[in-house]
């Protein structure tokens, strides 16, 4: 079966799990933006994707309409990519890694200990060195980047057995990775061994001692229950994740001018609602986790596992193009002054 083929079929999927969820009768709305995500209804990212639909229709007088698909309802991030480039869903949340299967540049954004703090990667992704990457996805994929960052937050480590404070610790464990270069390359750099699994397979992955561990932020090991099959969370912080809405450019053209404004302003402030909520959930999740039981690991040697992925960088230079990190080092630099 050819590629065309491929996703003409999974476009008329998507369509008919639309009609499904919402029905086909969308009322007044003049125009109608589906808006897709993998976060499970209670986490930050679906609360500020349904009040981005609540402050459009206000501010739009009911003309635009967002109906929000959360949970993978329409397929895996890799497949609402391509369903938004062709304009079968109009509105996708994903992260940097997932975007950089189809523009490998942006990959690097998920890179490890990356950033000293959230405002720094702010500033990057929505400077010069962010908006070129950007400037490559809508002219190669027709999707514009509304907003590179509603917070996901710091990536952390957690095991069923074993607690990693070092590198040495993790060698030899299979802890469980998406299927995307730069997570199982900075798991190798720390010896682990990485196993791409679905993510709505992961849990049940770690209950059957398919895999060792996984990683992830702290709201996303709460939400999804992780820490009920794992006895220690580790706080290795060692990807802070921003990821990005991204709109289709030829939907988003056919909007008048005063709503794609609104469309603009409203995607920012929900990511600030978003990113707000996200933080507050971190400091507040591991507290939670602890009381029930799962071993909080606070004392990591994070320089080391710095150090042990150092080399990540080098081993993406032929994909991303050679010199894309140490430019993107005094970029950092630059937002630092």
């Amino acid at each position: 079966m050819t590629q065309v083929k491929r996703s003409l079929i999974f476009v008329l999927a998507v369509l008919l799990t639309v009609a499904s969820l919402h029905g086909m009768a969308f009322g007044a709305a003049k125009y109608v933006i589906k808006f897709a995500h993998g976060s499970e209804v209670t986490e930050p990212t679906h609360k500020a994707a349904l009040l981005l639909a609540e402050r459009v229709a206000e501010r739009t007088n009911g003309q635009v309409e967002i109906q929000v698909f959360p949970s993978n309802q329409l397929g895996s991030e890799r497949d609402i990519f391509e369903a938004c480039k062709l304009n079968a869903i109009q509105m996708i949340y994903e992260s940097p890694g997932s975007i950089g299967v189809f523009q490998p540049e942006v990959e690097i954004f998920n890179g490890p200990f990356l950033w000293k703090d959230w405002e720094e990667c702010k500033r990057v992704m929505r400077g010069p060195f962010g908006q070129e990457l950007y400037a490559k996805v809508l002219q190669n994929h027709g999707l514009r980047v509304l907003d590179p960052n509603w917070y996901w937050g710091w990536r952390h480590l957690t095991t069923r057995n074993t607690p990693v404070r070092v590198p040495e610790d993790a060698k030899g464990l299979k802890v469980r990775s998406p299927n995307i270069p730069i997570f199982m390359e900075t798991l190798k750099a720390i010896g682990a061994s990485p196993t791409p699994i679905d993510f709505g397979e992961v849990y049940t992955a770690l209950q059957q001692g398919v895999v060792d561990g996984q990683e992830n932020p702290i709201p996303t090991i709460w939400a999804k229950r992780f820490f009920e099959v794992q006895k220690y969370v580790i706080l290795t912080g060692h990807m802070l994740q921003s990821n990005h809405v991204l709109i289709n450019e030829r939907f988003f053209q056919s909007l008048p001018k005063e709503f794609q404004e609104i469309l603009q302003e409203e995607t920012l402030a929900a990511g600030e609602y978003m990113s707000a909520l996200q933080q507050q959930e971190e400091e507040e999740l591991i507290a939670k986790i602890e009381a029930e039981g799962t071993i909080i690991v606070r004392d990591v040697d994070r320089e080391a596992f710095r150090k042990a992925t150092e080399g990540v960088y080098e081993k993406f230079e032929d994909n991303w193009g050679r010199g894309l990190y140490q430019k993107l080092r005094q970029a950092i630099l630059d937002a630092q002054e």
